[in-house]
């Protein structure tokens, strides 16, 4: 198998049924530094495609997972059914990603692979370091009674709460309304982000028809907002934050349970938390009933990453 660089427009579409993060409507909102790359086979046919960000800083470069974007949008298609064949296809796959990404030498490589890809033997005989972390998915073929039922008591009563209290979610495009809560969370965290890509994000019309932003608000106060993402088959909880000063228990847990009713009846299959290993959001997400499941992160930094690291500190 063989790895080379395409433009990034010459992604599949999301309407032929590929993850949102594997499409060049995602890949568009990206004006520099993504690069989309195809995975040919014999005789140059062409089997697959990813995304990977690729910079440079402080004259040290480094490919890693877009950011905002879960995974690398890795996506591939065997012709076989057959267990053994489908599995070494896969290993060829990966096989062939860590010998391309080794080969470019980065001082820094940190990706992440979607819950699909399980095999991750590849990168670790190549001197990578594997690291599981974890998302919640919610199965949304359940009635919406079900899900409810399935969620933790304390989730529950912070649903009931916020609607004894008069609580109120809405969809919006009001961006002024929805940065402002958002800037809050990302200021009291010190969260370092990239405004540019966070407002393509926002605004881009490529990803229009994918993306919902949410707010909850009380007595016309907005207290917490959330960006949902989807494409045929998913949801994602993208990004979401709360105002401490208008802070309510169960305003976060009212908006996700709007988001939930409104990606079933999109006709999505799946609800993904897109996880945390922050001990309170980890068990925060774990209160509404997903199913838990493992994806790997792909790691490798040479000496001058790591002083630079350090340096930062």
């Amino acid at each position: 198998m063989t790895i080379s660089p395409v433009k990034n427009e010459d992604m599949p579409s999301v309407e032929e049924g590929v993850s949102l993060f594997a499409s060049k409507e995602w890949a568009s909102l990206y004006p520099t530094y993504l690069q989309a790359y195809q995975i040919s086979g014999k005789g140059d046919h062409v089997i697959g495609s990813f995304l990977m960000f690729h910079k440079s800083s402080y004259s040290l470069r480094y490919s890693i997972t877009a950011p905002f974007a879960p995974h690398i949008g890795l996506i591939a298609k065997s012709d076989t059914e057959k267990t053994e064949s489908k599995q070494s296809f896969w290993k060829g796959i990966h096989e062939a990603i860590a010998v391309f990404i080794e080969a470019k030498n980065d001082a820094l490589v940190e990706f992440c692979l979607s819950t699909d890809h399980i095999d991750s033997q590849p990168y670790t005989w190549k001197g990578f370091q594997v690291r599981p972390r974890h998302t919640y998915l919610l199965d949304l073929a359940q009635s919406a009674e079900e899900i409810l039922a399935g969620m933790s008591p304390e989730r529950r009563k912070n649903i009931r709460k916020a609607e004894d209290d008069g609580l109120k979610v809405e969809k919006t495009k009001d961006l002024f309304r929805f940065i402002r809560v958002i800037e809050k969370t990302i200021e009291r965290q010190g969260i370092r982000m990239n405004k540019e890509i966070f407002n393509a994000i926002l605004t881009a019309d490529a990803i229009e028809k994918n993306r919902t932003l949410y707010i909850c608000s009380q007595d016309g106060q907005d207290i917490s907002a959330g960006l949902l993402v989807n494409d045929k088959e998913r949801s994602y909880y993208l990004i979401g934050g709360y105002d401490p000063e208008r802070s309510h228990e169960g305003a976060g847990a009212l908006l996700l349970w709007q988001a939930m009713r409104d990606a079933k009846e999109k006709g999505n299959i799946i609800f993904d938390f897109e996880g945390s290993m922050i001990p309170e959001v980890e068990r925060y997400f774990r209160g509404f009933g997903g199913k838990m499941h493992t994806f790997f992160s792909i790691e490798k930094k040479n000496w001058m990453a790591r002083m630079a690291t350090r340096a930062r500190r």
